[in-house]
C-alpha cells in the first residue's frame, strides 16, 4: 500500500523517475510551496487555493499531508522544486511556472498513477481540468485519461 504510518503520522511512500523525485512535503518546503503558488498564473488554474498563497496557507497545507487528510508528494528534480501531484479522490498537481513545457507532469504523473494501480485495487481514476487549460488536457491524455463527459463552454 502507497501510505504507511510512523510515529501516528500518514507518510507517502517516495517515488523516484529518471529526473524526479517525488516525496511527502515537510515542513521546510513550505517557502518554496510559497514562493511558487503565490503565482496568479498558476493559482488560477486551481478550484481550492487561497490567493495571494502565504508560507502559513503552506505549513497548513504540509500538516494536512502530514494527518493523512491529503495524500500528495512535492517534486524535486535536484535541488529545483517543480511542483506538487497527488491523488485525493482524483488526480490533481500543479507546477512551478519555469517547470511547465518540459515534460515534467507527464513524468510524474506516470510514477503517480502507476503507483496508485500498482497498490490499490482499483480500476479506475478520475482527473479534471478547466476547459481552457489545455495543456492539463495534453498531460492528462498522455497519462491515458479519456474524455466521458463533452466539453461545455459557457
Amino acid at each position: 500500500m502507497d501510505l504507511y504510518v510512523k510515529d501516528y503520522v500518514m507518510t507517502l511512500r517516495t517515488l523516484q523517475t529518471a529526473r524526479l523525485l517525488l516525496r511527502a512535503p515537510v515542513q521546510n518546503d513550505a517557502s518554496v510551496l510559497a514562493a511558487a503558488l503565490n503565482n496568479y498564473e498558476i493559482s488560477k488554474w486551481l478550484t481550492v487555493v487561497p490567493f495571494p498563497y502565504s508560507v502559513a496557507d503552506a505549513e497548513w497545507f504540509i500538516n494536512e499531508n502530514h494527518e493523512g487528510r491529503f495524500h500528495t508528494r512535492v517534486i524535486w528534480s535536484g535541488d529545483e522544486f517543480i511542483g506538487v501531484m497527488g491523488i485525493d479522490g482524483e488526480l490533481g498537481y500543479w507546477l512551478a511556472q519555469g517547470a511547465w513545457g518540459q515534460g515534467y507532469a507527464t513524468e510524474a504523473g506516470q510514477s503517480v498513477v502507476g503507483d496508485h494501480f500498482a497498490t490499490r485495487d482499483d480500476d479506475c481514476l478520475k482527473s479534471s481540468h478547466f476547459a481552457d487549460n489545455t495543456a492539463s488536457r495534453r498531460v492528462l491524455e498522455k497519462l491515458g485519461f479519456v474524455e466521458t463527459v463533452p466539453h461545455v463552454h459557457y
